[in-house]
This record gives C-alpha cells, sequence and structure tokens, in this order.
C-alpha cells in the first residue's frame, strides 16, 4: 500500500477511532487471517459463519501491524492490540481504497459488461504489461470488497491499474466507480444476464452506462458496437472519446482475415484510426477477438506501440475456468469454460468448440442462472445452436438444461444424439462410458452448478 501514513493518522483521516502505537505503518491490508503478509492492517469483517474478530490473535501473530475492528468487546486483550475502531470495517475499507486511489495519478481501466469481463481485463493487462507496471484484479475481486482489496494493492511502482467491475443491480457500477476514479472504460457488451435481477436489457444496459458518469471528459469508453442502438441513450451526456469496436465495418476498431485457428486461438487483420496490423490471439474463439479488439482500443488510447500490443496478445494468460484447454489420459481434450455461463457466452463457446478439430464434438451444457423472462427463451436458444454447429452428442444437465435439450430436438438434432442428465455425478458417469480418444468436450453451466465437478473427474 502507497500510503506512507501512521495507522493514528490515518484513523483521523477516515473519521474512526485509534488505540495503540502512535507511529506504526501498514503495508498492505488483508481481510483473511491465513494469508495474512507481515505488516498487513487486518480488517475484522463480520462473514456468514464466522466474525473476523475471532481471528484478530491469529492475524497479529502473522505478521499483522494492527487491525481494524467495529467492537472492542469482541477483541481480547485490547490494551495490548494496535486498533482502528468503527462501526463498519468494510466502509473504512472501502473509504481507504478511495483515499489510495487519490494518491495516485496513473491511468485506470474500468472494465465491465455482461460478458468476457475477466478475459478482457486479462488482456488489457498483458498487453500494458509490456509496457507498464500494471495491477490487476485478481481471480473475479470485482465486488465492493474485491475491488477496494486490489486497490489497496497499489503502490509507487505502479503505472497503470486494470480493474473489473461486476454488476447485479443498478447503483453497484456507480458505487465501484466512485471508488476506482477510472480514466479509460471498457463494457464488453450488453446481454441478458442479470434480467431476474433488473426485468430488461434495458435496464441491464442502463446499470453498465453508469460507468460513463465516472469517467473524466478527456477519458475514452470502447464500446461493443452490437449494443450501439441500446447504449445511445446513455452517451449523449458523455464529454470523452468513445470508440466502437466489432467485426462491423462501421466500427472504429474492427477485424477482418480473420483465421480461426482451434486451440491456438485466431489471426486477424486489425483496423482503427486507418491503421492496419496483422494480430494473433493465443486464446480461441471469435469473442475472444472482439475481447482484443476491446484491448487493443484501450491500449492505442494510451500510446502503446503496436510490437508491444501483438507480444501481449501473444502471450495472454487466462483467469482459470474461462475456456482452459485440458486434455486427459486417454486423449480427450476438454473445454473447461466453467466459471460461469449466460447465452452470450455459452453460444460463443459452442462456436469455439466448432472449430477445434476432433474426432467428435460433445458439448455438456448446464442451467444459466438469472435469466428472468429470457429464462426459457435464452436456454432453447442455446439447444438450437447446438444443432446448428452441429455437435456429435448434446449433454444437457441440470432442470433447465432440459430447456437446452428440448430446443435442440425441437431445431432438428437427432434425439438419439442429446442426452438429459441430473446432475454433475450423472453427466461424469456418461460421459465416461462414452468418450474416446481425439473427442473434443465443452463444458459450461453457471457458477452455481459447479461443473468443474465434471471436468475433475473427466480428467482422473
Amino acid at each position: 500500500m502507497m500510503l506512507d501514513i501512521s495507522l493514528q493518522n490515518l484513523a483521523k483521516i477516515l473519521g474512526a477511532g485509534y488505540q495503540g502505537n502512535s507511529e506504526v505503518k501498514a503495508s498492505g491490508v488483508a481481510i483473511d487471517s491465513r494469508r495474512v503478509q507481515k505488516g498487513d492492517l487486518f480488517f475484522a469483517l463480520p462473514g456468514e459463519k464466522v466474525d473476523g474478530h475471532e481471528f484478530i490473535d491469529e492475524a497479529l501473530a502473522k505478521g499483522a501491524v494492527g487491525a481494524v475492528i467495529s467492537d472492542v468487546n469482541l477483541v481480547k486483550a485490547p490494551e495490548d492490540k494496535n486498533l482502528i475502531i468503527c462501526r463498519n470495517p468494510l466502509k473504512l475499507l472501502q473509504d481507504l481504497a478511495k483515499l489510495v486511489r487519490q494518491n495516485t495519478n496513473i491511468p485506470v481501466v474500468a472494465i465491465t459488461g455482461s460478458t468476457g469481463k475477466t478475459t478482457t481485463k486479462d488482456l488489457i493487462f498483458s498487453i500494458l504489461s509490456q509496457t507498464y507496471n500494471c495491477l490487476k484484479t485478481e481471480g473475479n475481486y470485482n465486488n465492493e470488497l474485491g475491488l477496494p482489496l486490489t486497490l489497496c494493492k497499489l503502490n509507487r511502482e505502479h503505472e497503470a491499474a486494470v480493474l473489473e467491475m461486476g454488476m447485479r443491480g443498478l447503483g453497484q457500477i456507480s458505487f465501484l466507480c466512485e471508488i476506482a476514479q477510472p480514466t479509460l472504460g471498457v463494457i464488453t457488451n450488453i446481454g441478458q444476464v442479470h434480467a431476474e435481477l433488473l426485468g430488461s436489457q434495458e435496464k441491464i444496459a442502463q446499470a453498465k452506462a453508469e460507468l460513463l458518469e465516472y469517467l473524466p471528459p478527456q477519458g475514452t469508453v470502447v464500446l461493443n458496437i452490437d449494443a450501439q442502438s441500446i447504449l445511445k441513450h446513455w452517451l449523449k451526456n458523455f464529454q470523452g472519446q468513445v470508440l466502437w469496436f466489432g467485426l462491423r465495418e462501421e466500427a472504429d476498431i474492427r477485424a477482418r482475415n480473420i483465421q480461426y485457428l482451434g486451440e491456438e486461438g485466431s489471426k486477424f487483420t486489425v483496423i482503427i484510426n486507418e491503421e492496419e496490423e496483422e494480430i494473433t490471439v493465443n486464446i480461441p474463439g471469435e469473442h475472444n477477438i472482439l475481447n482484443a479488439l476491446a484491448g487493443i482500443g484501450i491500449a492505442r488510447t494510451l500510446g502503446v506501440g503496436w510490437e508491444h500490443i501483438k507480444r501481449g496478445l501473444r502471450q495472454a494468460q487466462l483467469t482459470g475456468m474461462r475456456l482452459e484447454i485440458l486434455e486427459n489420459d486417454i486423449g480427450v481434450k476438454i473445454l473447461n469454460d466453467t466459471y460461469n455461463a449466460n447465452p452470450t457466452s455459452m453460444a460463443a463457446s459452442l462456436k469455439t468448440l466448432a472449430h477445434f478439430s476432433g474426432t467428435r464434438k460433445i458439448a455438456v451444457l448446464g442451467d444459466m442462472y438469472e435469466l428472468g423472462i429470457y429464462e426459457e427463451e435464452g436456454h432453447k436458444l442455446m439447444g438450437q445452436i447446438a444443432c446448428r454447429e452441429k455437435v456429435d452428442l448434446l449433454v444437457a444437465v441440470g432442470n433447465l438444461g432440459k430447456l437446452i435439450g428440448q430446443g435442440a430436438i425441437e431445431a432438428g438434432l437427432d434425439p438419439q444424439k442429446v442426452v438429459f442428465a441430473a446432475n454433475n455425478e450423472d453427466t461424469a458417469r456418461i460421459l465416461k462410458g462414452y468418450l474416446n480418444k481425439g473427442d473434443v468436450v465443452l463444458v459450461k453451466g453457471s457458477r452455481g452448478m459447479q461443473m468443474e465437478e465434471i471436468v475433475n473427474e473427466l480428467m482422473r
């Protein structure tokens, strides 16, 4: 953490109480006593099952210099400890993150969207890291807790930050932007995920577009041209630069001459500001070409040279369970895309499966949650796409997964090529009796389905 300030003065600035050594300073923050590093400030947050106050002694024993607490009565021997005392330790963490951000003068890229946030973050980080000392959101630390933890890692050596912002309702992107104060933004797309909570795609667009209100007049936002009609309303008062990316000719950043290389990724020509460059992305799928275009838009806005852009896209490393390519002992390739799912991302993964070379293509597709009014339509559409992409076997997993199977049969897929499975255990058993060397299997479903269990069984 870049703030060179005593805990006593930090508490004063943030409007909290303090007791303990007046000179001690923190070099980082932690919320898990098992992961405390020497010099950390431990935040005793209440959890669903345990309260962080119970682990203060453990955190201090591991090297924490103090703790942020809400109740002195919950602390053993409080007189011997450095304690910041406040009503809400989570809010104090958020306020601290905002203070850290206010003491930096670096480009901060905020990425939101219905799908592709994490991959786009990983691609942008890979590109910018060729030029900048860059900080990024780890894993899916993209909410009101994860984003402050990321920002508190900023130090004086960092020259840029790439932050993912998740959203489940109106006001959440605004809240995260208040803390992060981004200078550039990306909205990857506007899908149907979260319709259960927000009611419509228009409301989803409104929630994502909150990002626009927080970019400075000299800032830039990079937007998917397929969402142009739905986002136009929210751009009326935006004073910064807008760059549209996509495969359509009217996009500011577009790709042509696309060559799909299966598991090796893709090659294409990118066109931006009358420049043309040949690009190779080392991860498969048309959707990842789009994610790369968004990354190129951010990079060129920041003046990153083409060689650095090309190297970053060739060397990108993705967060786990996002189209992760595995191969088991009998020679079956498994596309582990189990982190999450919605109609946009599942359709993209089915198209990616079609570009893979293999003896047979098997799609293992499970429930997609939070689709609201789009639930039946969205699941049946996935079955139609599976039929169109000519899968050799569709395994429809779960209650909503049944709709995927029904949609495939209704679209004309041979019913003998559709198998219904109640759960992950049944699915793994079915697949183990079916798969042979050379087969390619896509496994995808919503996070709550935990379909990585299927992948783990197939890898044994």
